[in-house]
């Protein structure tokens, strides 16, 4: 027992001996020197740090608080509260710094690079001052001019931040770090365990990578790393596997992706300003290989330019349950192709407005549409595309194209120098925005021989309601506009059923929703990217400011290209009249637009006419001469930003031009005269209403009147429209009269003569309109004594009201003639008869 109790003692004795002499022996203060070089010699960073101890018991181990992690005149990258691990100490004897189980709690991972690009977390090594004090007391006065080396068995990180400001690209962001475990960094496959959250959202990447020293090298290096965001059974995953042959020169690379995303817009929990779009139920896996080269010293674009230059795909197989479209939204979105000589196939449903359609098509293998994207499609694609209608929406609701049995396909070869594409089609019905077609119909041909010249050939659209047919050719040359050439011909065109087409009510503005779809989230509001404040505008322009071209984008887009067409319609349908025998060539050439000559037949009447805009040289000139033409009063008035106070036919005569860069010069330099007549069209008693006043308007009535003729004859100068005829009948009531309106203010200057018919006599009085188009102000109209006047009765044997109006409206042009009035019995005039007012 006694030598039992000795031998203890012992031990004990010896074992604080030992640690006794190991704080004795062992200089901290120049370990952490001996730390600090070393770290800076294969980092380049400096290490700060307020408090440091080192310990034999139980193991050999480091402390230390308050360490602070920098490089000279930049953000500290790393502050930790306290960092401890174990010491290998015969390490020392190889000048060697090897921490195993390097723990880091407390700590702070600030990245920053500046606008110069310089960043703080760059890992550059320090090759100077690489000597210091032996850390062992006694020999402090020695120095070794090796460097030491810096090395980690395991990593472990507890409870950190990571903070990241790039003022280069304008990002910047945050997250925590639970725990951060790298075991075997040594091995040849380290392990790596990650932990964190952010905005109270967790994520993991776990996974082994190959040994760390040949991350650089020659040899193969592979990974495995697998990640997961959110929690619960819907979380996000992600697994990357690659291969490296050649790290060094990133060579024989191969790497495989799979993962599925319930939506992509999850990256927002950690990426906020991402700015990603909704796309629920993204995934699927892709296999790609190739050898980059070195990555080093390239910016995002030419880092980005090389990889895809060199990346080859092995596998595709992508889906997406829903992407927004800009009027409707694709759903079971597949892209898929087994291998390189596989075909590439893309499916999907669509929706658009209220329509349903499915969407098959395929662009031959996946290695020809690879070569055809990379070298502009000068490699021809086979390629082939079908389009059916579908009886319901995503919502499951009916579709509109339900009945349709429309399909459209296209097929051939697409390519900048060889290509051919057959268009063909058909449909009982085709549901278009406005418009409904019947008995579809559809076919043409493209081809291009090259990069410079397209042709459509062939080309047929019929249906009940729409027939055309003709040729294109597009020759494209450089340093020179395009040239479209050819004639479309129109057999049969109803624009009464086809106005809805451009004719569309004007919607307020509204921000864009994606429909509501079962089962598909709504997507989530995005921050702008880009939180950076906006560099302030200098109230001095600058010598470029002051030098920026006048000309009007308007006129660059007419310089642009050049038109050479032959237009021509055998029988159109507008306002319920036909139009026979239009045509008309349009020819564009360095911004000289022409509709030269304009010709054919309406309502008996021949039509003739030309338009001009010339806008090769500054300020820009047009014309248009009408001798006549049969305009819709509809197509008239939207186009002059009316009311649709008309309907029916307007024939119009004339000749007017006009010089400005504008819209605004163009109206106010109008100078010429123009001739505007009706007959037997629709007129809103609103508009007799206004020109007779409010008390007339209780007799007129509201709603749409039977117009019998309106003739105005005006000539145009300074903005203003001087009119010296004005003349109208509608049923018992007509008006004659003058004045002026000014074309830019709409002020009206008016003197009216409003009759009331009573059986071959009338009563009427003066009126004056003023005030504005919009706001019109009618009030009855003195004689130069001051006194009103009406007049009640009269020759029953009068002029007919529309004789005069029109023959001044047509300046002696060949028009339609009015209906014969029709004979009426009117109880008032009885009334006036009994007394005496009448005879």
């Amino acid at each position: 027992m006694k030598k039992l109790t000795g031998v203890l003692i012992a031990v004990i004795v010896a074992i604080v001996g030992v640690s006794v002499a190991t704080h004795v022996l062992i200089d901290q203060d120049a370990l952490r020197e001996r730390v600090a070089v070393a770290l800076k010699h294969q980092t380049g960073l400096m290490m700060q740090v307020r408090h440091s101890s080192v310990q034999l018991l139980p193991w050999p181990a480091f402390e230390a608080s308050d360490v602070v992690l920098t490089r000279d005149g930049q953000t500290p990258v790393l502050k930790a509260h306290t960092i401890h691990a174990g010491i290998a100490v015969f390490a020392l004897l190889h000048r060697e710094v090897r921490f195993q189980d390097f723990v880091v709690e407390g700590a702070t991972v600030n990245l920053v690079r500046g606008l110069d690009g310089q960043a703080n977390w760059s890992l550059t090594p320090d090759r100077e001052n690489e000597d210091a004090s032996l850390p062992v007391h006694g020999q402090s006065g020695q120095r070794i001019q090796a460097h030491w080396d810096l090395s980690l068995d395991g990593l472990h990180v507890a409870q950190a931040a990571v903070i990241w400001n790039d003022r280069l690209t304008r990002t910047s962001g945050s997250f925590g770090l639970d725990t951060l475990d790298l075991a075997g960094l040594r091995s040849s496959s380290p392990w790596i365990s990650l932990q964190g959250h952010h905005a109270g959202t967790p994520f993991t990447l776990k996974g082994h990578v190959g040994n760390l020293s040949q991350i650089r090298g020659t040899q193969p290096w592979a990974f495995s790393i697998g990640t997961t965001l959110g929690d619960g059974e819907k979380r996000d995953w992600l697994n990357l596997d690659g291969r490296i042959g050649n790290p060094s020169q990133m060579q024989n690379v191969v790497l495989t992706a799979q993962g599925e995303w319930p939506n992509l817009q999850d990256a927002h929990r950690l990426f906020p300003h991402a700015n990603l779009p909704n796309v629920p139920a993204l995934g699927g896996d892709i296999a790609v290989q190739g050898s980059p080269g070195p990555l080093t010293d390239l910016d995002g674009d030419a880092l980005l330019h090389q990889v895809l230059g060199s990346m080859n795909p092995m596998r595709v197989h992508l889906h997406a349950g829903y992407v927004a479209l800009r009027q409707g939204v694709l759903r079971n979105l597949h892209v898929d192709s087994a291998g390189p000589d596989a075909a590439l196939t893309v499916t999907a449903d669509t929706q658009w407005r209220d329509t349903a359609w499915h969407v098959e098509g395929g662009a031959g293998t996946m290695q020809q549409a690879l070569a055809a994207w990379r070298d502009g499609l000068k490699t021809a694609v086979p390629l082939a595309v079908q389009l059916r209608s579908q009886t319901a929406l995503l919502s499951g609701a009916p579709a509109l194209n339900a009945q349709d049995s429309a399909r459209f396909a296209l097929s051939g070869t697409i390519g900048a120098e060889n290509g051919h594409l057959v268009a063909e089609g058909s449909g009982k019905t085709l549901h278009l925005p406005g418009a409904v077609l019947h008995d579809v119909s559809l076919h043409g041909t493209l081809d291009a021989q090259d990069h410079e010249n397209l042709s459509l050939d062939g080309l047929t659209f019929g249906s009940q309601e729409l027939s055309v047919d003709g040729a294109l050719k597009l020759v494209v040359g450089h340093d020179v506009p395009p040239v479209v050439s050819g004639n479309l011909h129109a057999a049969k065109m109803d624009l009464d059923v086809l106005k809805g087409l451009w004719l569309q009510p004007a919607q307020p503005a509204a921000p864009a929703v994606a429909p509501a779809v079962p089962g598909v989230p709504a997507p989530k509001p995005v921050v702008p990217q880009n939180d950076a404040p906006v560099p302030a505008v200098s109230d001095h322009p600058s010598a470029e400011t002051a030098a920026v071209d006048p000309t009007p984008s308007w006129v660059k887009r007419l310089r642009a290209q050049d038109v050479n067409l032959h237009l021509t319609a055998d029988h159109v349908v507008f306002a319920g009249r036909d139009y026979t025998d239009l045509a008309t060539r349009l020819t564009l050439s360095g911004g000289h637009l022409r509709l030269d000559p304009i010709s054919g037949q309406a309502q008996g009447v021949p039509l003739s006419g030309m338009a001009e805009l010339d806008a090769s040289a500054l300020p820009v000139t047009g014309s248009v001469t009408f001798q006549p033409l049969m305009l819709p009063a509809g197509l008239l008035e939207t186009q002059l930003g009316m009311p649709l106070l008309l309907q029916g036919p307007v024939q119009v005569v004339g000749q007017l031009s006009a010089k400005g860069n504008s819209s605004q010069e163009l109206r106010q330099s109008l100078d010429g005269h123009l001739g505007i007549s009706m007959v037997d069209g629709q007129v809103q008693s609103e508009l007799l209403g206004q020109m007779a006043g409010s008390a007339a308007s209780v007799v007129l009535g509201k709603g749409g009147r039977s117009l019998r003729c309106l003739g105005l004859h005006m000539s145009i100068a300074n903005d203003v429209a001087h009119i010296d005829t004005l003349g109208l009948q509608s049923g018992r009531f007509s008006t004659s009269g003058s004045g002026t309106v000014g074309l830019g203010t709409q002020a009206l200057d008016l003197r009216l003569l409003p009759v009331v018919d009573f059986e071959g006599a009338g009563a009427s009085t003066p009126v004056v309109l003023t005030g504005t188009l919009g706001a019109p102000h009618v009030e009855q109209d003195r004689d130069a004594g001051g006194n009103f006047h009406v007049t009640i009765g009269g020759d029953s044997n009068t002029a007919d009201p529309c004789t005069a109006p029109l023959a001044a409206a047509r300046e002696g042009q060949a028009g339609p003639a009015p209906s014969a009035v029709k004979a009426h019995h009117s109880k008032a005039g009885d009334i006036l008869r009994a007394l005496g007012v009448l005879h």
